[in-house]
């Protein structure tokens, strides 16, 4: 009976594998707290101010079609939390384009050294994403995702976390 049902399971896996998720906001917070989680580390919160710094900063890319840490006139990514209302005590970014599902960004962040260093960083307690179809620089396939990282400079600030 053990072997029937194992034959079972594996055949079953192979005629519907399972379901890639598609790159939204919410599955990549989900995955990075999935990853935060499996280390024993707080649980990062989606913070509004976060997500339009991430969604300026975004726009601001296909703007200037570019794709870099750091903007053509030198800017940080930092430079869109303060208009934001996110006063920062630490921050970082991930940036990642060409993805199809959630698994396969994760993936790769996670065998990067300085992505996963930042996925998986004590010092962020909250994240804001944006996600675009396509490429800041033209047609592309997949999508274009950034992830702002940071932690407000007082306890005050996180009163505005979603």
């Amino acid at each position: 009976m053990r072997r029937a049902l194992l034959a079972f399971t594996v055949s079953l896996l192979l005629v519907a594998p399972l379901a890639a998720s598609d790159i939204t906001v919410q599955s990549v917070i989900d995955a990075m707290n999935v990853s935060r989680g499996r280390h024993a580390l707080p649980l990062l919160r989606e913070d509004s101010r976060l997500d339009k710094a991430a969604n300026d900063r975004i726009v601001d890319m296909e703007d200037f079609a570019y794709w870099a840490h750091e903007s053509p006139d030198g800017r940080s990514p930092f430079t869109w939390l303060r208009p934001a209302g996110y006063d920062y005590r630490t921050a970082g970014e991930n940036l990642a384009a060409g993805f199809e599902t959630t698994e396969l960004l994760m993936q790769s962040w996670m065998e990067s050294a300085g992505h996963r260093a930042n996925i998986l960083s004590p010092e962020y307690a909250d994240c804001g994403v944006a996600v675009i179809d396509g490429s800041t620089r033209g047609r592309a396939t997949g999508k274009s995702i950034i992830v702002l990282f940071g932690r407000a400079k007082s306890a005050a600030m996180a009163t505005a976390t979603k």
